[in-house]
Parts: structure tokens; sequence; C-alpha cells
């Protein structure tokens, strides 16, 4: 049995998701290295957050396997991705 919840993310954060989706492709017409700034942004912001909730669950009691579904990679990939940090995290 999983560690983790298996609902969708709240209905507020998908609505959040989408309008950056649209402002982001608006904006990569108008304005293409503002674009490329904001995207390089939410790449650092979704990596850091996706590193803090590995650890979390990990943490947790959820397993690799776990990890790896609720990120759509396999156990190997998520461990690989993401032990490092939980590691650090025990320090």
């Amino acid at each position: 049995m999983s560690h983790l919840d298996d609902t969708a993310s709240p209905p507020a954060l998908d609505e959040l998701i989408a309008a950056l989706r649209t402002q982001l492709t608006t904006l990569a017409v108008a304005d293409p290295a503002a674009a490329l700034r904001a995207a390089a942004q939410i790449e650092s912001l979704g990596r850091r957050s996706a590193e803090q909730a590995a650890v979390t669950a990990y943490r947790r009691g959820a397993s690799w396997s776990d990890i790896g579904v609720a990120f759509g990679i396999s156990k190997q990939a998520a461990h690989q991705r993401f032990a490092r940090h939980v590691r650090a995290a025990q320090r």
C-alpha cells in the first residue's frame, strides 16, 4: 500500500498552473528572452520542490516505488534522482 495520497492536485493549483502555462505561451511569442528567463526560474522551483517533496515522502514512509509512481518514473530512477537529497537531509 502506498504511503502517498493518490488524489489529484488541488483545483486551485491546477488553475494556477494552467494560467502560468497560458502566460508563458503568450510571453514566448512576445518576448522569447523573458519567457526563457521565466522558464528557467520555474524549472529551478520545480526541481527544488520535487526534491523537498521526495525527502518528506521518504521520511514519512513512502517507498522509492511510491515516489517513482508519484513522479511518473521507475523506483530505480526515483532512487537515483532523490536518494542523495534524502541522505543530505539526514545530516
